[in-house]
């Protein structure tokens, strides 16, 4: 057979779409799983909280939290997302030689900062407790101080993760990250909740889960790079601009990160400032019903990164283009019932979930919910972008969407409180995922969209949203319509699974 027999280039293509779909397949699955009972303990988590501690205390911890994961976020300096696609890329191209000036090169730098954060966070701390209008100024600024100190364990627990994940070793993120952490923090506080502990203690609840599995996370890493030694400790030439290659990418990936957290944190901060820490309670709760629906996205999105990277690497675009559209088709198929429900029963949920007085979260739920329909039915494109190198267009978008979320946030609030938040948010999701799509197309000639996909859209528009709201038209009767939906999802759920193999490519079934 000649070399370059093109029904060989066929066969192998082929054979590299089946690897990389079942890689992701096989890996999503157990990410889902897992992520799904994190999702299940952070969401429980703010159940918790919303039912033990008065509003005041709830908003100060949720703003506080914030600021927190808004830090993590800058102190990263985008490394972690670096370090899988440079690990993965290197490995790709046959010089794994080169990952261990790869990690020093990303971890180094991210550790300063880390420090510098924590350090101006801690000192700042009675400053930070009186402009998110805490009670007590002293119990505001240990809360501040508490964090602070969480601070270095944290990003060196996710960069640890980073680690394992460039190497395609992703049980490490699906047992600790997706899993551990969350239940921890969910069985801690639901401890200091039944002991009436202060808000002090809720903080301590909050953050020791970090330091436990940044611990693990070493472990991991250790035992990734034995596996891989001898790619970590082999010879060869390591180019003089890998440290200036990483980070041209991983500098604009850190700002795209910081300004994505900040869209999805900075406005709980904002709310608190602008309407005091119990408004605040009540739009965190509202907004954290998202996390429930991202469970299958964002395990999705996480597992595929290292196959992307590699595909991308070997310029297999019609390998990626078949990937990216099944992940498509994955998310809507497991993620549009969730957000259409949401849309449906906002405020009974509202009400049922965190408890009298939460329902004024409603409207903020449907409009997030719908945001949210329309950003996964975009697809995976972000993640795209970003392994395909384009990261300076990852970072106008969400610098696009950051300015379209403040500037939306600072008019509304004052207005519209709560609303005028969720209104902002919806805008700017909607915004950054339009450019995507746009910029994938243009750029990468690829398209998520396919029959396949029109017809699932059209199928779960009818079965959870019109047949929701068919349920919901009798007045004062929630439950009827919930009732209805639970069904709907029970009966769609067995359907899921008996006819899973719809959701694979036929050439990967076989």
């Amino acid at each position: 057979m000649s070399a370059h027999d093109p029904k060989a280039s066929k066969h192998t293509a082929v054979e590299g779409e089946d690897r990389a779909l079942k890689r992701i397949a096989r890996s999503g699955a157990a990410n889902v799983g897992a992520a799904a009972v994190g999702s299940a303990s952070n969401f429980l988590l703010i159940v918790l909280i919303t039912r033990f501690w008065a509003s005041e205390d709830a908003g100060l911890l949720f703003a506080a939290t914030s600021f927190f994961i808004i830090a993590v976020a800058l102190a990263h300096l985008g490394a972690d997302q670096g370090l899988v696609r440079f690990i993965a890329w290197n490995v790709g191209r046959g010089a794994g030689h080169s990952n261990r000036a790869t990690v020093l090169a990303g971890v180094l730098p991210s550790l300063s900062m880390t420090l510098v954060v924590a350090v101006l966070g801690y000192a700042a701390a009675p400053w930070l407790a009186g402009l998110l209008g805490a009670q007590s100024g002293a119990e505001g600024a240990l809360i501040i101080r508490v964090l602070a100190v969480t601070l270095p364990f944290a990003v060196l627990y996710e960069q640890l993760l980073a680690v394992c994940r460039g190497y395609a070793v992703m049980k490490p993120t699906i047992v600790l990250e997706r899993a551990l952490r969350p239940t921890l923090q969910m069985l801690l506080i639901l401890a200091a909740g039944l002991a009436q502990s202060g808000v002090v203690v809720l903080t301590l609840a909050w953050t020791l889960p970090y330091a436990l599995c940044f611990l693990l996370a070493g472990v991991a890493a250790v035992r990734t790079l034995r596996r891989h030694r001898d790619d970590w400790h082999g010879a060869g030439p390591i180019g003089e601009d890998l440290r200036s290659e990483f980070w041209r990418f991983t500098a604009p990936r850190g700002l795209a990160r910081m300004a994505q957290v900040m869209i999805q944190r900075a406005d709980i901060v904002i709310v608190t400032v602008m309407l005091g820490p119990a408004p605040a309670a009540i739009y965190t709760a509202a907004t954290r019903f998202l996390v429930l629906g991202q469970v299958a996205t964002s395990a999705l999105q996480q597992v595929s990164e290292p196959q992307l990277a590699r595909l991308l690497a070997r310029k297999r675009k019609d390998t990626v283009s078949l990937v990216i559209r099944q992940m498509t088709l994955w998310s809507v198929a497991l993620v549009w019932p969730v957000y259409l429900v949401f849309a449906v029963h906002a405020s009974a949920l509202m009400a049922l979930v965190f408890g009298p007085g939460y329902e004024a979260g409603g409207i903020v739920l449907q409009l997030l919910a719908t945001a949210m329909l329309v950003a996964t039915a975009v697809g995976p494109l972000d993640v795209l972008l970003l392994m395909a190198g384009r990261s300076s267009l990852s970072l106008l978008n969400i610098s696009v969407a950051l300015v379209v979320d403040l500037a939306l946030c600072v008019l509304l609030i004052p207005q519209l409180g709560i609303l005028g938040a969720g209104i902002a948010w919806a805008a700017a999701i909607i915004a950054k995922n339009l450019l995507c799509l746009w910029q994938v197309r243009k750029h990468l000639g690829i398209s998520v969209f396919s029959r396949e996909l029109v017809m699932w859209l059209i199928s779960l528009l009818g079965l959870f949203g019109l047949l929701g709201l068919l349920g919901s038209l009798p007045p004062a009767q929630p439950w009827v319509g919930l009732g209805i939906s639970a069904l709907t999802g029970i009966f769609y759920l067995g359907y899921l699974w008996s006819k899973r193999t719809l959701l694979m490519p036929k050439k990967v079934v076989a």
